[in-house]
C-alpha cells in the first residue's frame, strides 16, 4: 500500500474517533448503554460481512482470533465505555482511555519478540500515569451520579481489552482478510452486548428519536465498520505501537467536541491531564535517532 494512503487513513481514524465519544453521549440520552452498543456492533458486523460477500470475499476466517476480538475490544471495551459515559463527561472519557498505547507497549514487550522494555518506555508510563491521576480527579469533580469513581475506573481499565486485541492481530492476523475478520468479530461482540442488555436493561424504555437513531447509524458505519477495518489494515502496515499512537491526539479533539456539542467544561486539569498522557505516550514511543559516527 502507498505510504501516502497509509497516512491518509491514519488521519481519518483520528478525526472519526475524536467524534465518537460525544456521539455515544448523545445516543445515551435515549438508549440504554448495552442496548445501544449491541445494536451498533451488530449492524456494523452485518454490514461489513455483506460488503465482503458483495466483493466476493470468502467468509472463512481465523475463528479464534475473531472470537477474541469480538469479546475483548468490542464487547468488553465498549460495554465499559458506554456504561461509564452515563457518569463521566465524554471528553474526559477519551482522556482516560488515552492510556491505550501504554497498555499496547507493555503487552508488545511481553508478546512481540521485536519489542523491548526500555528506560524510555518506563519514563513514558510514569509521565502518563501523572496525567491519568489528574484526569481521574477531574472526572470525579465533573462527573454525575454516585457511580462516577467506578465509571472512571472502568474507563481506565477498558483499553486493556483493546490492547490485547491489537497485539493478537499483530501476532496472528497477517493472513486474515480485514473485512471478514472484523465483520465476524463485530457481529459476535454486538450479539454478546445485546444478550447482556436483554438481561439487565428495559428495551421498552428506548426512545427512537432522530438523535438516537442518527447516533447509532453514525457509530455503526463510521465509528465501527470504517474505523476497525481500517485499523486492521494499518496494523498490517505499521507497528502496533504506532497505530495506538492515534490515541495521543483523540482526547484533545474529544474535549473540544464535547464542549461544542454538549457544553461540557474544558478545564485546565482536563487539558493538563490530556497533555501529560500525550507526553508520556510520546516519550514511550518516539525513538531517538541513532548517532552517526564520522
Amino acid at each position: 500500500m502507498p505510504r501516502s494512503l497509509v497516512w491518509i487513513l491514519y488521519a481519518a481514524l483520528v478525526l472519526v474517533w475524536s467524534s465518537t465519544w460525544v456521539v455515544i453521549a448523545v445516543g445515551l440520552e435515549d438508549v440504554a448503554p448495552f442496548f445501544g452498543a449491541g445494536i451498533r456492533f451488530t449492524l456494523a458486523g452485518a454490514g461489513v460481512l455483506t460488503a465482503a460477500v458483495a466483493v466476493r470475499r470468502p467468509l472463512r476466517t481465523d475463528a479464534a482470533l475473531a472470537a477474541l476480538i469480538g469479546l475483548l475490544p468490542f464487547a468488553t471495551t465498549y460495554g465499559l465505555i458506554y456504561w461509564a459515559e452515563q457518569y463521566v463527561p465524554s471528553g474526559l472519557t477519551a482522556v482516560l482511555f488515552g492510556v491505550l498505547p501504554l497498555y499496547v507497549a507493555l503487552l508488545s514487550v511481553a508478546f512481540l519478540p521485536q519489542e523491548r522494555l526500555s528506560p524510555r518506555l518506563l519514563a513514558g508510563v510514569a509521565v502518563a500515569l501523572g496525567g491519568l491521576v489528574l484526569a481521574f480527579g477531574e472526572s470525579l469533580q465533573l462527573g454525575s451520579g454516585t457511580r462516577t469513581a467506578l465509571a472512571a475506573t472502568a474507563v481506565v481499565a477498558s483499553p486493556l481489552a483493546s490492547a490485547i486485541g491489537n497485539v493478537a492481530i499483530k501476532r496472528r492476523g497477517a493472513g486474515a482478510d480485514p473485512l471478514v475478520l472484523n465483520g465476524w468479530a463485530m457481529l459476535g461482540g454486538g450479539l454478546v452486548l445485546a444478550a447482556i442488555s436483554a438481561l439487565t436493561e428495559d428495551w421498552g424504555a428506548t426512545s427512537w428519536s432522530a438523535a438516537s437513531v442518527g447516533s447509532i447509524l453514525y457509530l455503526a458505519v463510521f465509528g465501527t465498520a470504517f474505523t476497525f477495518v481500517t485499523l486492521t489494515v494499518l496494523l498490517h502496515e505499521l507497528p502496533a505501537m504506532t497505530t495506538s499512537f492515534i490515541s495521543l491526539i483523540i482526547p484533545f479533539g474529544a474535549l473540544a467536541l464535547g464542549a461544542v456539542v454538549r457544553d461540557e467544561a474544558i478545564t485546565a486539569a482536563a487539558v493538563g491531564g490530556a497533555a501529560l498522557v500525550a507526553g508520556g505516550i510520546a516519550v514511550a514511543q518516539v525513538r531517538p535517532r541513532p548517532r552517526v559516527r564520522a
